[in-house]
Formats: C-alpha cells, sequence, structure tokens
C-alpha cells in the first residue's frame, strides 16, 4: 500500500511542474505579442512620418519646377536675410492626411555658379507626433 501512496505523490508533483511550465510559456508569449505589437506600431509611426518629409521635398521640388520667378524671389529673399532658414511649407500644397504634415526649409544656397544649388530640408510627421527629417539638394538652372 505504500506503494501506491509515492506513485500518487509522483504524478501530483508531476501535473504541478508542467501546470507551472505551462503558465511560464504563457506569460512568456504574452510578453513577447504585447512588444512585437508595440514595436510594429513605432515602425508604422516611423514610416509615416519618413513618408511625409519626403513628400515635402517632393512637392517643393514639383513647386520650383513649376514657379521658377517665385523660386528667384526665394533665393533673394535667403540671401538678403542673412543665410538664414527659410520656410517654404506656406507655398507649398497641403498634404492631405489626417495627422501626418510637413515642414520644408530653404536652408543653403551657392550662386557661385550659374546652375545654383539649393539645400532643402523637409521635416515630416506622423499622426503621434514622430518626427523624420531629410535633406535633399537640388540643381536650379535658368
Amino acid at each position: 500500500m505504500s506503494k501506491k501512496r509515492t506513485k500518487a505523490g509522483v504524478s501530483l508533483i508531476t501535473v504541478l511542474l508542467f501546470m507551472l511550465v505551462a503558465t511560464i510559456a504563457a506569460t512568456a508569449t504574452y510578453k513577447w505579442l504585447t512588444s512585437e505589437g508595440r514595436s510594429s506600431a513605432s515602425r508604422m509611426l516611423e514610416q509615416e512620418a519618413y513618408q511625409s518629409s519626403v513628400a515635402g521635398l517632393d512637392n517643393a521640388r514639383t513647386w520650383m519646377t513649376y514657379h521658377a520667378n517665385d523660386v528667384g524671389n526665394l533665393i533673394r529673399q535667403f540671401i538678403e536675410g542673412g543665410n538664414k532658414p527659410v520656410n517654404i511649407t506656406d507655398r507649398l500644397r497641403p498634404l492631405v492626411r489626417s495627422g501626418q504634415n510637413y515642414q520644408v526649409w530653404l536652408t543653403g544656397v551657392n550662386t557661385d555658379k550659374p546652375t545654383y544649388k539649393l539645400k532643402l530640408v523637409s521635416y515630416g510627421e506622423s499622426r503621434n507626433g514622430t518626427r523624420h527629417g531629410e535633406a535633399a539638394i537640388y540643381n536650379v538652372d535658368g
């Protein structure tokens, strides 16, 4: 009869150990899934900010292509202002995305050669306020 009680005690301990391992595995899986969800959302918002900043640069390039006289005035404004950055966002088409936006700045002009070089910096913003900056140098001729 003592062997029967020993076997019953071993099976109880085995079941408790199995439940402990299952609980630890479930907790680890839950934490892993939660952190993956947060990092995925973070990557998505960073991508939104990046896309907003690139959209600002593309918009500025398009604006410069079709508004040559205004670009000349912008260069003069930059030089006469003591080479301080000039915000050109108001001249561009707005980004039609809820919560996303960009700011585009003219931060540098090189007029040493007939083909001018303009340095633009665009700061994109996602829905939660995540920001990303992109810079581009454009050659302007004419």
